[in-house]
């Protein structure tokens, strides 16, 4: 073994085995922490997840700055539904949180769009009567023929 040791040829099989592993180097991925909290609880996983740039080195780690990024609609709409999504029995809680995770550190934003397009229908009108039309047309030459 210790030959392997001298010649850094371990594997992590080695380490867990043997012990080893406060022995040289070992790599852990950036978000390892944030994901086994994630695991514990999934809304503190959401919470780290959002403050998570926010947070100081020195002493008081949580700042204004990390409650006012904490208390933002679109954090706290995420926080509740990763809280809602756990209770219903942990596991869509968990795929929410991680999903959230994950495309933070991919940096993938969803586009969302103003519910107002929706509402006045702008737009989409036009595309709208030529489909209902077709389909009223189709319709009157189907019954003509009966």
């Amino acid at each position: 073994m210790t030959q392997h040791i001298d010649a850094d040829q371990w594997q992590l099989f080695d380490k867990v085995m043997y012990g080893g592993l406060g022995y040289g180097s070992t790599c852990l991925p950036t978000d390892f922490f944030k994901v086994i909290i994630c695991i514990m609880f999934p809304p503190l996983g959401e919470v780290i997840n959002i403050v998570e740039d926010t947070v100081s080195e020195s002493f008081p780690w949580i700042t204004w700055e990390s409650l006012k990024k904490l208390c933002t609609f679109e954090s706290l709409n995420n926080i509740v539904y990763s809280f809602l999504l756990t209770t219903m029995f942990y596991v869509p809680g968990l795929v929410y949180t991680l999903t959230n995770i994950v495309n933070k550190e991919r940096n993938i934003n969803y586009p969302t769009k103003p519910m107002t397009q929706y509402a006045s229908g702008a737009g989409s009108s036009k595309s709208w009567d030529k489909i209902s039309s077709g389909a009223e047309s189709a319709t009157d030459s189907s019954l003509s023929g009966l």
